[in-house]
């Protein structure tokens, strides 16, 4: 990993001026709440999501064998966030809403108007993110999300060659990527904004290890703020042609030889008590890692969402978590809820 100290200043101010007293008095209760919760062995929820993730496309162009759009097997319907959901939702949430990924399953690029997803976001004082595979930034783009106010872009790159690069990501071009990331760069230093903080974030693959310092590299050659060596999930429907770097994987070999996450799977987990995910078409789930939306909470175009972050259908899944979160398969993969803290 590396990081652009300069960068980690303005980072500070974007996300300080996301701070009101009504929003850090809330994550003040969620995490009385969490608390709570793990004592008593029983949902206590006393504050409302202070981050949430809204899926700008269920669409993506590429094909990339671990990732379940890329893979084919969701079973939802794909398609594009509607405005007025999102506005719908940003307004009952913008009271304690600190931070907002705009991206779940899709590629946002997709989304015609993300800018103006964007926009009425950081107009509500939210920090806003995006992670991208980076192969539609064309310098049109770049110029709208700049300024929209966007605080942070993350830009897989997963290689430096072609052939590295599009071992993962089938159907890209490294070369377009890179474009992208220096349009990015161009386009700021353009305008008077020192945001958005450009990331570059690479999955840490066998096939890709060799290429990490030419993309590290390249990364301080461009400008750009962090680099970031993210370690890989495998999925049961992977096709097994890509394999985890053991230097930097989540997994360890169990005593059978099998192969199974790191650290132990304890009763609790801080995002069920803290954020939520919601799906292009409103759908909400409880966390990212219910990708196909197997624990639909309700639907946010037609049901106030604070009500649902309350219904007792949530509780319900959060008992679970307190009491048997291992056996909830989509928990099983998951590194969160491994330590003793979170």
């Amino acid at each position: 990993m590396w990081f652009n100290v300069s960068a980690i200043f303005v980072n500070l101010c974007l996300y300080s001026r996301t701070f009101t007293f009504r929003r850090l008095f809330n994550l003040l209760k969620l995490g009385c709440g969490f608390s709570l919760s793990r004592i008593h062995k029983k949902p206590v929820c006393i504050g409302r999501p202070y981050a949430l993730s809204m899926e700008p496309s269920g669409n993506c162009q590429l094909k990339c064998p671990e990732c379940p759009t890329g893979a084919a097997i969701l079973s939802r319907s794909k398609g594009l966030l509607g405005i007025p959901v999102f506005e719908k939702t940003i307004n009952e949430t913008a009271d304690y809403l600190i931070h907002l990924n705009l991206y779940f399953q899709g590629e946002p690029l997709m989304h015609p108007k993300l800018s103006e997803l964007v926009k009425i976001a950081n107009n509500a004082k939210i920090y806003t993110v995006i992670s991208t595979n980076g192969l539609l930034l064309g310098k049109r783009t770049c110029k709208k999300l700049i300024e929209a106010g966007l605080s942070q872009i993350t830009v897989s790159l997963d290689g430096y060659s072609q052939p590295v690069y599009e071992t993962y990501r089938k159907g890209g071009h490294v070369e377009d990527v890179k474009k992208g990331i220096l349009n990015l760069i161009e386009a700021r230093s353009n305008s008077e904004q020192r945001n958005p903080l450009i990331v570059v974030q690479s999955l840490a693959f066998e096939h890709n290890i060799p290429e990490i310092p030419e993309i590290k590299n390249w990364c301080k050659q461009a400008g750009v703020d962090k680099l970031e060596i993210k370690s890989v999930q495998i999925n049961d429907f992977g096709d097994g042609s890509v394999k985890p770097w053991e230097g930097n994987s989540r997994y360890e070999k169990d005593r059978d030889g099998s192969t199974v996450l790191k650290g132990k799977s304890y009763n609790h987990c801080w995002r069920h008590w803290s954020s939520a995910v919601i799906s292009w078409n409103g759908d909400v789930a409880p966390c990212c890692y219910d990708k196909d939306i197997e624990y639909n909470m309700g639907n946010t175009s037609t049901i106030d969402f604070n009500k649902i972050w309350k219904h007792q259908n949530y509780n319900n899944f959060r008992h679970r978590i307190l009491y048997q979160r291992a056996k909830i398969k989509m928990c099983q993969n998951c590194p969160e809820g491994r330590n003793w803290l979170m």
